[in-house]
């Protein structure tokens, strides 16, 4: 694995969603880093209740992208992971409250790798805006594997734009 060479806080002040990504191939080492990442993020019972697809076809990248709503720079990524979601992996344990622990499962790990990608000195954008059903069809996904994210990876080939934020205290509510 990479060592991290900035602080958490400096990492995640300077992240930001980049659409435009340099055709460069990403090393099945970077690809490494960012799974191990994902392993140690935090789970649900620690089961672990996601699975994460890599699409490697060039025509299934492009199909997920029309099935995103027409974002190109899916299918213009070198690399793309999708994160599904697994109830089955603690239905045992949790019955009904799978579906939910699952999804969080997916999307803590997603966000875990984004951090990774930005680490690693590449860039990413977090999709959610897609059709599930679609997906699944395109991946060809057992039924018990639920898309929640897609995370295009690559090099940046533009400039990240100045983010806005909330503020802190405005995202903090007392009760």
């Amino acid at each position: 694995a990479v060592m991290l060479q900035e602080s958490f806080l400096q990492l995640v002040s300077r992240r930001r969603s980049i659409r435009a990504f340099r055709p460069e191939k990403i090393p099945s080492t970077v690809l490494d880093s960012i799974l191990q990442v994902c392993d140690m993020a935090p789970s649900s019972g620690g089961l672990q209740t996601y699975e994460i697809y890599q699409v490697a076809s060039e025509e299934k990248k492009s199909r997920l992208a029309a099935a995103a709503h027409d974002q190109v720079f899916i299918s213009q990524a070198p690399l793309l992971l999708v994160f599904c979601a697994n109830a089955a992996r603690s239905s045992f344990k949790y019955g009904q409250r799978s579906d939910l622990f699952s999804v969080q499962d997916a999307t803590i790990a997603a966000a875990y790798a984004q951090l990774a990608v930005y680490s690693l000195g590449l860039t990413t954008t977090w999709v959610g805006a897609f059709d599930e059903k679609k997906v699944s069809e395109i991946l060809n996904l057992p039924q018990e594997h639920r898309p929640v994210a897609m995370l295009p990876i690559g090099q940046p080939n533009e400039k990240p734009m100045d983010k806005t934020t909330r503020g802190p205290r405005d995202l903090l509510h007392v009760a």
